[in-house]
């Protein structure tokens, strides 16, 4: 039997009530799954529609579920707003991937682990500099 929902897929989700573990919302108006307290990083109201994604569909058949997205797309997309945001910032944030997880979550709502993916994925690109104090974007040699 085909799975209906596969792992990272994108989906339409309502928040319905939160439960101790975290929130339950439908999946695309049909099915119900499971948001972890752990992996909200915003506030959720009942009946709040937002996109959502599937992160596990687990054995007993229960589905996991995320905000943000997992591998490397997620980690593209949360890079640019990174980058974007250190621009708007003049080129420069004290925040690097030795920050505490509190203050990444202030500057950018997302875990620390997803933040120095992301951040990873910008110094690989040779976009920013990291130092000891911060992040900085490299100036680009053709402007």
């Amino acid at each position: 039997m085909k799975e209906k929902y596969k792992a990272g897929q994108k989906v339409d989700l309502e928040i319905l009530r939160e439960t101790d573990l975290g929130f339950v919302a439908t999946i695309n108006d049909e099915d119900e799954g499971l948001l972890y307290h752990e992996e909200i990083f915003e506030r959720l109201e009942p009946r709040q529609k937002l996109p959502g994604y599937i992160k596990k569909v687990r054995d007993d058949k229960a589905i996991d579920l995320i905000l943000q997205n997992l591998g490397y797309l997620g980690t593209k997309e949360l890079a640019e707003e990174i980058y974007q945001y250190i621009k708007q910032e003049g080129g420069y944030i004290p925040v690097n991937a030795k920050s505490s997880a509190k203050e990444v979550h202030y500057h950018f709502l997302v875990s620390r682990n997803k933040f120095k993916m992301a951040l990873g994925y910008l110094y690989k690109n040779r976009l920013v500099e990291i130092t000891d104090k911060g992040t900085q974007i490299i100036p680009d040699k053709n402007t």
